[in-house]
């Protein structure tokens, strides 16, 4: 008798587009590194969505409290109208930024995520998915010395099965 698992796939891999992924880009600041986010995210939105106002979105969300998770990872993230299903856009940076994260480190890996105002659930497991996988400093380290998008992709993807 044939015994057929099936791996269910993380919810972060299904999200991920290579469209939203930049790897070693420079960025001096977090100003600029949440005005990057909102550029890469709002890529992904329908024609109305405005750069400026998903940039306000994360900004405000900041404002609420610190998105820096600790090990040198941002996880930038709103509840957002213009979008029907989640958007992660994922950024490593070649030079860290102080975030004032929870644990002071500065940040060289951040994931920005858009969620349906009314994706509670789906957006709660996005966090929980990007915080497991970024708890662990082998995983991170490894997706921040990433050279492609796909690279990204192959990783997160090899991690979730």
């Amino acid at each position: 008798m044939t015994t057929t698992t099936t791996v269910q796939q993380s919810v972060l891999f299904k999200a991920l587009d290579a469209d939203l992924i930049l790897v070693n880009i420079d960025i001096s600041s977090t100003k600029k590194l949440l005005e990057q986010m909102a550029r890469l995210l709002t890529t992904a939105l329908d024609d109305e969505a405005r750069e400026k106002d998903i940039y306000h979105q994360l900004l405000e969300r900041e404002k609420l409290g610190n998105t820096g998770i600790g090990n040198g990872v941002a996880l930038p993230h709103s509840r957002c109208e213009q979008t029907n299903k989640a958007v992660v856009a994922i950024i490593s940076l070649n030079n860290a930024v102080d975030y004032d994260s929870i644990d002071k480190q500065h940040v060289d890996l951040a994931f920005g995520l858009l969620v349906p105002k009314e994706a509670t659930q789906e957006h709660l497991n996005l966090l929980a998915d990007i915080a497991k996988l970024m708890s662990d400093p082998a995983k991170k380290a490894e997706l921040s010395k990433a050279q492609s998008p796909k690279n990204v992709i192959e990783l997160i993807d090899s991690w979730s099965s």
